[in-house]
């Protein structure tokens, strides 16, 4: 595990810190210099888009000296079909950081692990992007296009897909889960509770004014975290760092305060973290985020033996 956190910790490094959408084209690695075993799967949006995906089996943890410079042939451990972990990017980077971390580190525990490029990050068909602008209403076509196809996947449990997204990726996790039945949780690190309460906050964090953090005029606001909590039938697990300013812990706790009872959820204030980069609560403490989360599924699954 010492060797996965300092993978962890380099990969971070790399990652520019955002101040509104940050798209980028290059993978700085790919899953087989890890040694991971995947497949791309074929996912296209109704608009007509591709989202490069990659799909990550249940498999035994890669050796040290597994890396190589072609894709692994594709293998499962056996045929059993099982619950699988969707972990979508935020606003900046794309696939080849620190999602490959964790799909080690979920797949080597008995989950599969998928991850995929907003269109416009990554290998995923180009799409123009505004700066300003925090998001894209298309991102949500890009989630559930992605979250189709990994459901009709052989491998993957029915009604066993967890969500997991940090910042804009986990509010786009919550309004992305929210009636989708083979969605069973979500896992939301640094999740604001509505853009009207997060953006005060991002112009003084950032140094931009409300020109520059922009939201497209259709995307659904009424569906923010803090509007979907009171009614939202998942299970989820919320983190966020004791010291984040741009998702304040109050956000957090406002969240998870509305969520209904009958829910599998929890809350976890990681102590000394912040908002991201190599103070993100996954890079501060990565054995207790991989813990907790896996815990969670746990439980999670538990409910419905």
């Amino acid at each position: 595990m010492k060797k996965a956190i300092l993978f962890l910790c380099l990969l971070c490094c790399a990652i520019p810190p955002a101040k509104g959408i940050r798209p980028d084209r290059t993978y700085v690695r790919l899953p087989e210099h890890l040694g991971l075993i995947y497949k791309t799967l074929d996912v296209r949006t109704q608009d007509g888009y591709r989202i490069q995906t990659w799909f990550f089996p249940a498999q035994e943890a890669p050796g040290a000296d597994a890396g190589s410079a072609t894709p692994l042939a594709y293998r499962t451990l056996d045929d059993e079909k099982r619950p699988t972990i969707l972990i979508c990017n935020g606003d900046a980077g794309n696939m080849s950081y620190y999602q490959l971390f964790l799909a080690v580190q979920f797949t080597s525990r008995g989950y599969n692990v998928a991850t995929f490029d907003w269109r416009g990050f990554g290998a995923s068909d180009p799409f123009p992007m505004d700066p300003d602008y925090l998001c894209y209403t298309e991102m949500l076509e890009d989630y559930r296009a992605v979250i189709r196809q990994v459901s009709a996947q052989p491998e993957v449990l029915s009604g066993g897909i967890f969500l997991l997204g940090w910042s804009t990726g986990a509010y786009l996790s919550m309004i992305s889960a929210e009636g989708d039945p083979s969605v069973k949780g979500c896992i939301l690190r640094g999740v604001p509770t509505s853009f009207e309460q997060v953006i005060p906050i991002l112009q003084q964090a950032v140094g931009k004014d409300s020109t520059q953090l922009l939201v497209p005029e259709d995307f659904p606001v009424g569906k923010m975290p803090l509007a979907l909590a009171d009614t939202f039938d998942k299970d989820i697990l919320i983190v966020v760092g004791q010291d984040d300013e741009r998702t304040p812990v109050w956000m957090a706790e406002d969240i998870f305060e509305a969520l209904p009872d009958g829910i599998e959820k929890e809350l976890w204030v990681v102590p000394g973290a912040k908002h991201g980069g190599m103070e993100a609560p996954e890079v501060l403490c990565p054995e207790e985020f991989v813990r907790r989360t896996v815990r969670f599924v746990e439980r999670s699954l538990s409910e419905g033996d």
